[in-house]
């Protein structure tokens, strides 16, 4: 598709009334120009009277013609502006869908008058708001009301170039620049590969705009706070009007930022005062001391010195489990002020949530719930 080359008129202070009054009545978003269903002939006539005030050629059969025959659901364009036309669009109609989906012109950008005459949102009165094209891919009660009037200042012969090129299928696409589009091979049921090129619907990116528009609203004193967001609009060269005059000169862009990822305690802290399970002690050092107090316990004799072992091996284990504990406390009554915790497991259950090596869970088991570890518990105060 070629670059409008035009010589662009100089700059100046204030532009001229009838470049305004253009602006006023060829858009491809609402104007704010609520009409009467009578009152649609007289827009159109007034549009046509405008391009001829600005000496500018009224658009004919061919030209009308030529904007629906480059209308379509999906702007191969958007992905690379080397598509070849003809090549660089596609009209998709879903399955099991009982309205025509919307199209978007993709020609020229020196067509983009005729283009917003047959896509400019027309507000009537009472009805929704839809363009010349709506009218003429899904018909209402007012349709013919609305044809007939653009016919009336356009031409009748106009109105069926413009309803045959809208109306007609578009031609496969065969041949797509490799470089700018991504190739997915899917496996056929019978074997080989299906190679598949994944492609937007214009729809998604044209009406962006109006996705964004509420973040950019001006604020109204007294009026509830506008969202706002990490969004910015940048003006950019009018080249994505060779795209699609659908598309303004304008870059939307937003930041968006990842929750923070929680290391593992604080992942255990949260679901704790949330309703889950008490976080885990990964301290690595209490496998091998449960070990070590097991093996003492189990030794055939006993004597002072290795009773006093096990009391102190027992007693290690049960002020590291209650530092913990109380740690653990701490932290979620600081981080969550109005969470009500739930008491913590008991000081064995504390020690025994670990991995264990082979058997290492039942003998730890035994020992932890055993006499001596029982009534250590009771000397600290914990039972």
């Amino acid at each position: 598709m070629d670059e409008d080359t035009t010589q662009a008129p100089e700059p100046s202070d204030k532009p001229s009334e009838k470049a305004l009054k253009l602006e006023g009545l060829l858009s491809h978003k609402p104007l704010g120009r609520v009409l009467a269903l009578e009152e649609v002939a007289s827009e159109f006539a007034l549009i046509r009277d405008t391009l001829i005030e600005a000496r500018k050629r009224v658009p004919d059969e061919a030209d009308f013609a030529a904007v629906g025959q480059a209308s379509g659901t999906h702007l191969v364009k958007l992905n690379s502006a080397r598509a070849e036309v003809g090549q660089h669009l596609l009209k998709i109609e879903p399955a099991g869908r009982n309205r025509a989906p919307e199209l978007f012109p993709s020609l020229d950008a020196k067509k983009a008058p005729v283009a917003k005459i047959v896509f400019r949102p027309l507000e009537i009165r009472g009805a929704q708001t839809r363009s010349l094209a709506d009218h003429i891919r899904n018909p209402d009660d007012n349709s013919p009301v609305v044809l007939k009037a653009f016919a009336a200042s356009f031409g009748q012969e106009s109105l069926e170039a413009l309803r045959t090129a809208l109306l007609a299928p578009m031609p496969p696409v065969t041949q797509l620049p490799a470089a700018e589009f991504p190739i997915i091979f899917l496996p056929r049921p019978g074997g080989g590969d299906l190679q598949v090129t994944p492609l937007s619907p214009a729809e998604a990116n044209i009406k962006f705009w109006e996705v964004t528009e509420r973040y950019f609203r001006k604020q109204e004193k007294d009026a509830p706070p506008v969202a706002r967001g990490k969004w910015l609009r940048q003006h950019v060269s009018g080249k994505p009007q060779n795209i699609s005059s659908a598309i303004g000169p304008r870059r939307t862009r937003f930041l968006a930022t990842m929750p923070t990822i929680l290391d593992q305690r604080s992942a255990e802290l949260h679901r704790f005062v949330h309703g889950g399970s008490f976080p885990r002690w990964r301290d690595p050092s209490v496998g091998p001391a449960v070990e070590a107090y097991a093996n003492l316990l189990d030794q055939p004799h006993s004597n002072a010195d290795i009773r006093a072992g096990l009391d102190r091996r027992a007693d290690a284990l049960i002020e590291g489990a209650k530092v913990f504990v109380d740690e653990i406390l701490a932290e979620a009554s600081h981080d969550f002020p109005d969470k009500e915790l739930r008491p913590a497991p008991g000081i064995d259950t504390i020690i025994l949530r670990r991995s264990w090596p082979k058997d290492g869970a039942d003998r730890a088991r035994r020992v932890l719930t055993g006499e001596h570890f029982r009534d250590r518990l009771k000397a600290a105060g914990l039972s």
